[in-house]
C-alpha cells in the first residue's frame, strides 16, 4: 500500500539567524559548509564581519579553539544547524554550570526614611591572602547616603560592615564623569563569617589581572538586574542574569573616552539578543542593577581545561544604550586601588 502521506518538515533549528538562512543550513552537512559557504549564510556571516571586525573574529576563533577540538567528536556527521545547536548547548552548559559566578551577588538598600529595601546593584566577593573584599561600582556605594546597603547573609541580607574605600568625584562633581568608578569594602570578621553559604570567595586561581589581553574575546556579564528584582514583605526576590557578547573595537573605545588596559567594553543589543535559555532572539531585561556585578572572560587557558571556570576579570560600571555597549572597570584596577590603600597588602601578596 503507497502512504501518501507527506513527510512533516523537521522545525526550524532554533539559531540566531534569519530565517531564511536558518532554513537553508537545515540540511547542509557540516563538512560541506565548511568547504563552502551556503548562498544563504554568506551575506549573514559578511556582516558579521563588518560589524564584529576580522581582527576580532580572528582572535575570538583562536581562544575558542581548545573548546572546538575537545567537542570535535560530537560535531561529526552534524548537519550545519545541528552543529550551531549543540555549540549552543554547550556554551548554555558552561554558563550554567561555572561555579566563579557564586562570587557575584545582589547589593539591597534600605532606605533611612522609609525602612524599606530594595535591590540597586550587584557586588563581587574576591579573598587576597587573608581579606575578604566585596567590589562593586562607586555609584553604588554613593547610594549610602541614601540608606544603609546589605548582601546576603545566613538569615537574609545583612549589611555591609568594615572598611569602605571608593574613587573620589571628578571635578565635575558628577559621578558619571568617573571613567573608573570603583569602590570596595573590606569586609569585617564577623561579616565574613556570617556571609549566606551559597557565595562563593574568589580566590587568586579564579581571577585574571591581565590588563591588556593581546586577544580580544567574548565576556560575560553577571549580575541581578534591579527591575527583575520583587519585594514581598520583608523579603527579596532576586533573579540572577548573564549577558555574553564580543568586544568592542578600537573606534567604540576612543569615542567613549576608554582604554582596553582599564576597560572592557562589550557589544549588548537588548532587542535583538539570542537566549540560550529560551532558544530564540528575545529583548532582555534592562542591564540595571548589574552595576558591580562580575565580568567574566571566556579566555584560552580557561576553555583548555575541564571543567570550565571562567575568571573574574572586571566590575561591570555602565551600560551605554545608544552605543549598545556594556562597560567595566579591568580588575587589575581595583587592586591596584587596593594596595595604593593597603601597602602592607601588597608586600604580603608580592604586588
Amino acid at each position: 500500500m503507497e502512504n501518501n502521506r507527506k513527510k512533516r518538515a523537521k522545525p526550524l533549528p532554533a539559531l540566531p539567524l534569519p530565517r531564511k538562512a536558518a532554513a537553508a543550513i537545515r540540511e547542509v552537512p557540516l563538512v560541506v559548509g565548511q568547504k563552502k559557504v551556503p548562498a544563504e549564510l554568506a551575506p549573514v556571516l559578511k556582516k558579521t564581519l563588518q560589524n564584529v571586525g576580522p581582527d576580532i573574529v580572528a582572535d575570538i576563533s583562536q581562544v575558542f579553539a581548545p573548546l572546538r577540538k575537545r567537542f570535535a567528536a560530537q560535531l561529526e556527521g552534524c548537519s550545519i544547524a545541528e552543529a550551531f545547536t549543540r555549540l549552543s548547548e554547550i556554551e548554555t552548559s558552561i554558563l550554567n554550570e561555572n561555579p566563579t559566578f557564586a562570587a557575584t551577588v545582589p547589593v539591597v538598600l534600605e532606605r533611612t526614611n522609609t525602612r524599606k529595601s530594595e535591590l540597586i546593584a550587584s557586588g563581587v566577593l574576591i579573598r587576597i591572602v587573608d581579606r575578604t573584599f566585596l567590589l562593586t561600582a562607586a555609584h553604588v556605594t554613593d547610594q549610602q547616603n541614601n540608606g544603609e546597603l546589605l548582601i546576603p547573609g545566613g538569615r537574609g541580607f545583612m549589611p555591609l560592615s568594615g572598611s569602605f574605600s571608593s574613587m573620589r568625584l571628578p571635578p565635575s562633581g558628577k559621578r558619571s564623569d568617573d571613567k573608573l568608578d570603583v569602590a570596595y569594602f573590606w569586609l569585617d570578621d564577623n561579616c565574613v563569617v556570617n556571609l549566606d553559604s551559597r557565595c562563593r570567595v574568589l580566590e587568586r586561581p579564579d581571577v585574571s589581572l591581565e590588563a591588556e589581553p593581546t586577544r580580544r574575546t567574548t565576556y560575560t556579564f553577571a549580575g541581578f538586574p534591579w527591575r527583575r528584582g520583587k519585594t514581598r514583605g520583608q523579603s527579596i526576590e532576586t533573579d540572577f542574569n548573564t549577558f555574553s557578547g564580543f568586544e568592542a573595537k578600537q573606534s567604540e573605545y576612543d569615542e567613549l573616552g576608554l582604554t582596553r588596559s582599564r576597560h572592557i567594553a562589550v557589544r549588548f543589543h537588548r532587542k535583538r539578543t539570542f537566549s540560550s535559555r529560551h532558544k530564540k532572539v528575545v529583548h532582555s531585561p534592562h542591564p540595571s542593577g548589574m552595576s558591580g556585578g562580575g565580568v567574566y572572560v571566556w579566555s584560552e587557558e580557561s576553555l583548555d581545561a575541564w571543567p570550565i571556570r571562567l575568571p573574574l576579570i572586571g566590575i561591570a560600571t555602565d551600560f551605554v544604550p545608544e552605543k549598545s555597549l556594556l562597560i567595566a572597570t579591568r580588575l587589575c584596577i581595583f587592586i591596584q586601588c587596593i594596595f595604593h590603600n593597603q601597602p602592607d597588602l601588597a608586600v604580603i601578596a608580592g604586588g
